[in-house]
């Protein structure tokens, strides 16, 4: 695969692949209570606490409040398959905006810098910026993936799993389980002292693990200072290559004459946000929507340019999954930590708004 198309990929599927988390329509066959109740795992010391779920969410309400304002530093473990990532992580507040850098310990040199929804993202063996405004874009233990709570009722049920320890202090541990099959579980750990999101494991429709992100090393901060606060490209040599993630924002894309929708939407979901972008590389316009339940997140994208397609959803990065089909002259692909029923549903479902899908036809002589 060339450089070029190396890229041109890079700036669609990254900004999804950063968003970058059961029991379904036979409970009995699936994620069960009882097996939540009872990890394997020798995590949870403690007998199962009969907790009720608005004691729960509450729990919840409270870590995400703490971890937007708080200021803290760690180090945690992301695990995925059979890869193992070790972060360095520096959270605060500046002026309203959640400030967060990220240095990876292992593997290739790495940083993620975000200031409120801006991100870098720093490569300095390969002297390369990438940037984007993307305010999902969050550290795998951030709050703000929880921040909709209380939207999620028809669509999840949380269940008490007792008292853990996580980084050397007491938590509680929690699972929220999917109701279908259009979404996965997670497991979470809130630390009792302070209720920071030490934990956050994710499970896929057959209650198997797809990720765990633990930290080992986390404490408090009375006040730090984080060089970019100012500038997000500080200290970046002046000869390194920076490229916008998303695209160039375009106003009058000749594709955007077609309205798209997505219609319906799996249940539970809605379009969180919708942007439109002219990737710098192939010159092709595009449309990047985001869609969520409230806690799922998923990305669709709509860009010009024929080729082929397949629908046949497959594992990109165990568990994350894409879909994609061709449409006329225009590709669909969807892509996110959600099960295959879900981007399959959002590609069949992505389409020209009723009207102009006749015009389309008439045009094409069909």
């Amino acid at each position: 695969m060339s450089g070029t198309r190396r890229l041109a990929q890079t700036l669609v599927l990254v900004p999804a692949a950063f968003l970058a988390a059961g029991v379904l329509a036979d409970p009995g066959a699936r994620w069960t209570e009882t097996s939540l109740a009872s990890p394997t795992d020798s995590e949870s010391t403690a007998q199962l606490d009969t907790g009720s779920e608005s004691s729960l969410r509450q729990r919840i309400r409270e870590m995400v409040d703490v971890m937007s304002g708080h200021t803290y530093g760690g180090r945690f473990m992301h695990v995925r398959g059979d890869e193992i990532e070790l972060m360095r992580v520096v959270h605060r507040e500046i002026e309203g905006q959640r400030a967060e850098l990220l240095v990876a310990e292992n593997g290739e040199v790495r940083e993620i810098r975000r200031l409120g929804d801006r991100c870098a993202c720093i490569w300095p063996e390969r002297e390369q910026v990438m940037l984007g405004d993307y305010p999902n874009i969050t550290s795998r233990l951030a709050g703000e993936r929880f921040e909709s709570i209380e939207s999620i009722d028809d669509t999840y049920r949380m269940v008490s799993l007792g008292r853990s320890r996580v980084a050397g202090e007491s938590c509680d541990m929690m699972a929220i389980v999917p109701t279908d099959e259009y979404r996965y579980g997670y497991k979470l750990c809130i630390g009792q002292e302070v209720p920071l999101l030490l934990r956050m494991s994710m499970y896929d429709e057959r209650g198997q693990p797809i990720e765990h992100n633990q930290f080992t090393q986390i404490e408090s901060l009375d006040r730090v200072e984080l060089f970019f606060q100012d500038d997000l490209v500080a200290d970046i040599d002046s000869d390194f290559e920076v490229i916008e993630l998303g695209g160039e924002p375009v106003e009058n894309a000749p594709i955007r004459e077609e309205n798209w929708v997505i219609d319906p939407l799996p249940s539970g979901y809605s379009i969180k946000s919708r942007n439109w972008r002219r990737n710098p590389v192939t010159g092709q316009y595009f449309e990047h929507l985001v869609v969520t339940d409230g806690l799922a997140t998923a990305s669709v994208f709509v860009e010009e340019g024929r080729g082929e397609a397949s629908r046949d959803a497959s594992r990109t990065r165990q568990g994350m999954k894409i879909a994609a089909r061709a449409v006329d002259d225009t590709r669909v692909t969807a892509i996110g930590d959600v099960p295959s029923a879900t981007v399959e549903a959002l590609v069949a479902n992505t389409v020209r708004e009723p009207g102009q899908a006749d015009e389309a036809d008439s045009e094409s002589g069909n």
